[in-house]
């Protein structure tokens, strides 16, 4: 059977694996992880194609096309939130030329109920709630009795296994059939030297921020020596930068150690930049990421207000955040700061305490997103308990473009108005733009800088 990976078309660059769905702000486009872990996976046992529509820039009709050359048995596809009411048509086409073909998906709309979207689209056979096993693999063969994290349809039935998140703290993947992904398409704001790739070294996040649904899928952890070896894969292949997509890389602080000084020891010569967090890291562990290579560290600060970060359970204070990105400027690794604005509770003046403070922790760069009641979370919960949400809600952009729910005291119309002001107030301050330009350090970079500023005012 050949088996084909496909990332849709859509009319804008969606972002929408690992349960994340978005619309890419920032002129980005990264490897779907879901995909590329499963083509090491499935590639074991089948025949693998890829098609990245995002990526390629494909139109429907386009990819259309390419999916009936390759005549697939099976298509393992992601969807989400921003994009379904596009990816749903377009599959019910792909399932019409191809009657017999398997439709197995993955994305955070199917996270929280997969059985009632599969009950409204017949067209998907499968919905993957976990992308780091084999379930596809026992599904396509009929092994029902080894599936553990599949949704699947078995004639009329819809099949739900009882889903043990706890029940790993360890697994392990085949190396991911990098060379099948359009690697030279694939981008990111912080890359200095291409091509680049997404390595995933961890599943999930031990941590129960209320607005994240990694709090709900789960941790576990690969080994280092095989991280280690998918790093020399990568190096072979004539990667010049990884992105660590762990949602928060150094979460094992022995493990992280042990990682680094693994890759210091190789002398892999890859610059890289990953997400973590300001209680997480210290000055060891931040010596030891800049020596391996890291030279940027994305930060989930959130809140300037310590009520709003109680609030939603981050587990942290301003103090330790002003410390960390101190500690990070001292050592010369640059950040950026990711905020949250209109969290339930959020008032105009805790907005305001938000950029004002993020001003003040000096980060390299920022991202003012809007509260998303994304799938799954305790956020989306207590947006339906309060009221800011109907229960209908399905379609929504978690890198905030538009706003679904206000905060009880501000308007949806206002919470994107105040997002507009933080952006303004940050980036068009004329010691921020020098002092951006002063710190660029190659071409890629250069260019990178310029697609984002454009990126950031049109999305204004």
């Amino acid at each position: 059977m050949k088996v084909l990976l496909l990332n849709p078309p859509g009319k804008k660059v969606y972002v929408r694996d690992y349960y994340c769905s978005k619309v890419s702000k920032s002129n980005y486009i990264l490897h779907p992880v879901d995909l590329t872990i499963q083509s090491g996976i499935l590639s074991e046992k089948y025949d693998i194609a890829v098609i990245d529509a995002i990526a390629d820039k494909l139109s429907p009709e386009e990819c259309l096309n390419k999916i009936l050359e390759i005549k697939p048995g099976a298509i393992f596809f992601l969807s989400g939130s921003i994009s379904y009411e596009e990816d749903m048509p377009f599959m019910k086409e792909v399932k019409e030329k191809l009657r017999d073909v398997k439709l197995i998906v993955s994305g955070d709309l199917f996270m929280e109920d997969p059985v009632k979207h599969m009950e409204k689209h017949k067209i998907i056979d499968a919905a993957m709630l976990d992308f780091t096993n084999q379930d596809i693999i026992h599904f396509l063969e009929n092994e029902k009795d080894k599936i553990e994290f599949l949704v699947y349809r078995d004639g009329d039935k819809i099949i739900k296994p009882e889903i043990n998140r706890n029940k790993y703290r360890n697994y392990e993947i085949p190396i991911p059939k990098y060379e099948l992904f359009p690697n030279e398409k694939y981008r990111f704001p912080f890359v200095k030297k291409y091509p680049m790739a997404t390595l995933l070294s961890d599943y999930g996040c031990p941590y129960t921020c209320t607005f994240c649904i990694m709090a709900t899928i789960g941790f576990k952890l690969r080994s280092v020596d095989k991280v280690i070896e998918e790093l020399k894969y990568l190096k072979d292949l004539g990667t010049k930068e990884v992105f660590f997509i762990d949602q928060t890389f150094a979460v094992n602080r022995p493990r992280a150690k042990e990682l680094l000084n693994k890759m210091i020891d190789e002398n892999l010569d890859l610059g890289w930049s990953c997400f973590s967090r300001v209680d997480v890291v210290n000055e060891e562990i931040l010596s030891l990421m800049k020596k391996a290579g890291c030279h940027t560290i994305m930060f989930g600060v959130e809140s300037g207000s310590q009520e709003i970060l109680n609030n939603v359970d981050k587990r942290t204070t301003l103090d330790i955040i002003k410390r960390t990105f101190n500690l990070c400027r001292r050592l010369g690794i640059k950040t950026l700061g990711t905020f949250i604005l209109g969290l339930p509770g959020e008032t105009e003046e805790t907005i305001n305490q938000t950029i004002k403070f993020a001003k003040s922790i000096e980060p390299d760069y920022v991202a003012f997103n809007v509260a998303i009641p994304r799938m799954n979370t305790a956020l989306r919960r207590e947006a339906l308990n309060k009221k800011l949400i109907s229960d209908d809600l399905d379609v929504m952009d978690q890198s905030g473009t538009y706003a679904v729910m206000g905060t009880g005291e501000l308007t949806v119309e206002r919470v994107i108005e105040l997002k507009r002001k933080a952006v303004k107030q940050f980036y068009f301050r004329p010691s921020y733009v020098v002092n951006r330009l002063v710190n660029i350090e190659t071409f890629a970079e250069f260019k990178s800088n310029v697609k984002d500023a454009i990126a950031i005012v049109q999305n204004m």
